[in-house]
């Protein structure tokens, strides 16, 4: 592992989107897939962000314009095209570092830019809202064009990303003062200069002969920072710096190189006019009379342009502060709910006649779970107030799935002890999850709506793209089929899993080929394995993929109901899989009842009890030592029975991480939990179940185990 490693390789490009796929350095067969188009950003609820409002204040006319825009990677596309190319790629979405997009008007003065260029932190570059201020005849022009089914806005962002620079045989040796003073002369002093002029430059002044296209971009990737920075506006424009120190810099173009790369992105205005004419115009128009009479009433618009719905958020608040002035001796204060993030919401507050708005701003959120929590204070100088990720009170890590993933599986966010945040589905296909310090988000179990099992995907940056193409599992596979000579000769058959109409292929092993390799291309991400039979044996259970897989396929040895296998490093050694959930001990679980309320106390356990483990130990003989293969233990939680038939967990937890695994778990139950409860521990199966979720060398296995029969034999 580098600081290269899973980059895109500029020199690499795939073919299954030309110019914006690229191979992932120093990983065979991933695939990295940039942006290519902005388009309006969609709502949850139908339609896109797009709104004019008609404001009317007795006889002056105004108006405002506020638009979302969005930006995906095409992997579903990119995807597709992997899929029936000759060799099967594992496919996942760049992450940016930043961005600037404009907004220009397409009405009244076409071109005009609408606001200043806005800058994009990582939060912001999913998604990101723009709220502009129009006079009377540029309002009214921008609705009849909504009312048109037509855009009235255009826009270009500049995304840019770190990636790995096109490699090419050739060394430079150059003085950043010497290529600054070249450049000054050839543009003018600090002058922004667009990318391609000053490649060609550098590439005539660095190498003393006319530019080469693929010369001059690979050394102007590594070059441009010592001579000039980024400007803050959507076109790749670099402006020269004005002085940097005396040296000599050798640059090597055959030795591989993180860079700064940037891609600009014009807004589909052919997709976003569909979007606009299938929805209502109605929603997108919106007039607003205000009173005529100076008396110092002001309306203040506030806008929370947070990137999705957020998870486990209960309400969302904007609070607004005016200190007094001689004027106005009182503060002012006003708190304003938003329905939705995103949503706009107007409060009328009093100010000294011919007054301006001079405050602060702040959002305030409770969130399930943890309570109130309070933003920072931010200026408030206008009354269109739009509040940024970067006020939201904590850190929101934003997932997003595609349209491929929900049609066949849906996300849940759980953090670290196991507690679900939020679902990412068909009818929500993006989730903000809130990073608390307390409890934050760390998995998110993608589960399948048909056969397979669900795929774990970690917490581990602020934007997480969810694809079938991108989930690990999906793509090319290697196992290795391993049999001890001294048992004779044995035919193996095996076939990718899930997949029941493929022809099986045929391995033999005997004691001239004691061990095979095998291949497989798993083209669903939730049944990614192998299966395998001896002869016209019965298949296996599938086998899942990991870095190195090694199959024994001589038979287990089964002892009181445990599968057993040599372990290959530890000779006189066994391994068994921990077949739990169990009770730990007879007297485990409990239910205290105190009136309407029942408290439940229960623990569990997942490897077999020492006196059961014993008795296997002594059925393989005197000098046999058996220990449990190693499992990660997930979730593990108590569920009753509603009347309904529904199932829902009243407790989950995580282990205790080592074997045997054990997890105290406890609640208070009432109503039809408290009967379900008392009904299992009476002994009446179907009313409550110990449920454990783990991951088993690399593949999820979820169990579950009625705890009225685990009551009476609970260490079965």
């Amino acid at each position: 592992m580098t600081a290269l490693t899973d980059l895109p390789d500029l020199g690499r490009p795939l073919d299954v989107l030309p110019g914006a796929a690229f191979q992932a350095r120093d990983r065979l067969g991933l695939g990295v897939v940039l942006p290519r188009a902005l388009t309006l950003e969609p709502l949850p609820e139908g339609g896109v962000a797009l709104l004019v409002t008609l404001l009317r204040e007795g006889p002056a006319v105004g108006g405002r314009i506020e638009a979302g825009f969005a930006v995906e990677a095409p992997l579903t596309e990119a995807g597709e095209a992997a899929a029936t190319s000759a060799t099967p790629l594992l496919l996942s979405a760049a992450e940016p570092l930043r961005g600037v997009l404009e907004v220009t008007a397409r009405f009244g003065s076409p071109g005009a830019a609408l606001a200043p260029p806005v800058t994009l932190g990582p939060d912001s570059l999913t998604t990101t809202r723009v709220v502009a201020e129009l006079p009377a005849d540029s309002a009214v022009l921008a609705a009849r064009l909504v009312r048109a089914g037509t855009v009235p806005v255009d826009a270009v962002l500049r995304l840019t990303f770190r990636a790995v620079a096109p490699t090419l045989p050739l060394r430079a040796t150059v003085d950043p003062r010497a290529l600054l003073a070249t450049l000054a002369r050839r543009f003018g002093p600090a002058a922004a200069v667009p990318f391609d002029a000053l490649a060609t430059a550098l590439d005539e002044a660095a190498f003393g002969t006319p530019s080469q296209p693929d010369r001059a971009t690979a050394l102007a990737l590594r070059l441009r920072p010592a001579v000039s920075r980024p400007e803050p506006v959507a076109a790749p424009l670099h402006r020269l710096l004005d002085q940097v120190p005396a040296a000599t810099l050798t640059v090597d173009l055959a030795e591989p190189a993180a860079v700064d790369v940037d891609r600009v992105l014009a807004l589909d205005l052919d997709a976003a006019a569909r979007a606009l004419a299938a929805g209502d115009a109605g929603r997108h128009v919106r007039e607003v009379d205000a009173p005529p009479l100076p008396t110092g009433r002001t309306t203040v618009t506030l806008a929370a342009n947070l990137p999705a719905p957020v998870a486990g958020l209960a309400l969302l608040l904007a609070d607004l502060r005016v200190p007094p002035t001689a004027a106005r001796p009182q503060e002012v204060t006003a708190s304003v709910p938003l329905t939705a993030p995103g949503g706009v919401a107007s409060t009328r507050i009093t100010l000294a006649p011919g007054e301006r708005l001079r405050g602060e701003v702040r959002l305030r959120a409770v969130l399930d779970g943890t309570g109130e929590l309070e933003g920072p204070w931010r200026p408030a100088d206008t009354t269109l107030l739009t509040l940024t990720p970067d006020a939201f009170p904590v850190p929101l890590a934003v997932v997003r799935a595609t349209r491929a993933l929900t049609a066949l599986a849906v996300a849940e966010v759980r953090t670290a002890a196991g507690v679900t945040l939020g679902r990412v589905d068909a009818a929500t296909p993006a989730l903000a999850v809130p990073v608390t310090e307390a409890d934050p988000p760390a998995t998110i179990a993608v589960r399948p709506l048909g056969p397979g099992l669900p795929v774990e995907v970690p917490v581990d940056r602020r934007r997480i793209e969810l694809d079938p193409a991108a989930l690990p599992g999906f793509g090319t596979h290697l196992a290795r089929l391993r049999h001890a000579p001294v048992s004779g000769p044995l035919t193996v058959q095996w076939r990718p899993e899930g997949d029941e109409e493929a022809e099986p292929r045929t391995v033999r092993l005997d004691a001239d080929r004691p061990q095979a390799d095998i291949r497989w291309v798993a083209t669903s991400p939730f049944q990614p394995g192998v299966v395998w039979r001896t002869g016209s044996g019965d298949w296996s259970a599938p086998v899942a993929p990991r870095d190195f897989l090694v199959i024994d396929v001589d038979p287990p040895v089964v002892v009181d109901g445990v599968e057993l296998r040599p372990d290959p490093e530890r000779p006189g050694s066994w391994t068994y899989v921990p077949p739990g959930p169990f009770l730990d001990s007879p007297d485990a679980v409990s239910l205290l009842d105190a009136g309407p309320v029942a408290f439940l106390q229960l623990t569990s356990r997942i490897d077999l009890p020492d006196g059961r483990r014993d008795a296997v130990r002594r059925g393989l003989g005197p000098g046999a030592d058996i220990h449990p293969a190693q499992v990660r233990v997930t979730r593990v939680a108590v569920e009753t029975k509603s009347p309904d038939g529904v199932w829902v967990a009243v407790a989950e937890g995580t282990s205790s991480g080592v074997p045997p695994w054990t997890t105290a778990l406890s609640a208070s139950l009432d109503g039809d939990r408290r009967d379900a409860a008392r009904a299992a521990l009476g002994g009446t199966a179907g009313w409550m179940a110990l449920v454990a979720e783990l991951t088993v060398a690399g593949r999820p296995v979820r169990r579950t185990r009625d705890i009225a029969e685990l009551i009476d034999t609970p260490h079965s």
